[in-house]
């Protein structure tokens, strides 16, 4: 289950990052940029992986 929604999790927590990124000014720190990259790059290939082999068991 929890393999499930941790995307979606993710996704929000990223989402919130972001709100707190744009308050503060650090959106434009390198750092910051490949946590987020980081981060998307990550949610995407779990879905992904998900998907696969959610298909293949069912």
């Amino acid at each position: 289950m929890y393999a499930i929604v941790g995307p979606y999790v993710l996704l929000v927590a990223i989402a919130v990052a972001l709100l707190v990124a744009v308050n503060r000014d650090l959106i434009s720190t390198f750092q910051f940029r490949i946590m987020m990259i980081g981060a998307a790059v990550l949610a995407v290939v779990w879905t992904v992986f998900l998907g696969a082999v959610w298909q293949e068991y069912r």
